[in-house]
């Protein structure tokens, strides 16, 4: 269900100014969720409540971000995802990639993905809580590398589960896929986890070895 709307976000859509719209579900458990709480929130009609006004402010926002939880698996995904771009809006997605055949399905809708790769392809059990399928996730950067006009990939440094050789197995693997960007990001402490972030110096240290082997960025922390 949609829980959640940022209506003017210069975060979500790189170089756009656009509308982010959370769905409360996940097929991911990871414990330093930053939107857990979006679950106790109140549904949010989207016919009703957000279209109306999306179609009202789309001369000055055109670019919609759909995002979670995981808004792949929500019900309502698809008939959201067809209807703003029947209508015109250009529609990104923030996933988690586990969905392949969801993006690639909708792959003429959507004109920006920013993919969650949790941990090197080797470590995603731990992380994610889940058995999980590794080759959807290598078949979902191998489609969005392909087929997507606009992507990131990024990854939360959380220290209990991701170090320096975890990010660079990740950027490893995105060089030798040809991927265009990958962005680090610093975890933010989260209510009731003791674990500490990782200091500047480290993510700095982080992000040059990454830098090797393919494009990256930093993210949640200064230079």
């Amino acid at each position: 269900m949609l829980k959640s709307v940022i209506w003017a976000s210069m975060l979500d859509y790189p170089g756009k100014v656009c509308t982010t719209l959370f769905f409360d579900g996940c097929n991911f458990g990871c414990e330093y969720c930053q939107n857990k709480d979006i679950k106790k929130a109140q549904a949010i009609d989207f016919e009703k409540e957000i279209f109306p006004k999306l179609l009202e402010r789309k001369p000055f926002i055109s670019h919609i971000i759909l995002s979670g939880g995981e808004c792949t698996i929500d019900g309502q995904f698809q008939k959201i995802l067809d209807t703003l771009y029947q209508n015109g809006f250009h529609v990104g997605l923030h996933t988690n990639g586990y969905e392949t055949e969801i993006l690639e399905k909708n792959k003429d809708k959507i004109s920006y993905i920013g993919m969650d790769i949790k941990n090197d392809l080797e470590n995603y059990d731990e992380i994610t809580q889940r058995n999980i399928k590794i080759e959807n996730i290598k078949n979902s950067i191998d489609f969005i590398i392909q087929n997507i006009p606009e992507y990131e990939f990024r990854t939360t440094v959380y220290p209990k589960y991701v170090d320096t050789e975890n990010c660079v197995k990740i950027a490893k693997y995105l060089g030798e896929h040809y991927a265009k960007k990958y962005v680090i990001q610093q975890y933010k402490r989260v209510e009731g986890i003791a674990v500490i972030p990782f200091s500047e110096e480290k993510m700095n240290e982080i992000l040059k070895q990454c830098n090797q082997y393919v494009k990256t960025e930093s993210r949640g922390w200064k230079m």
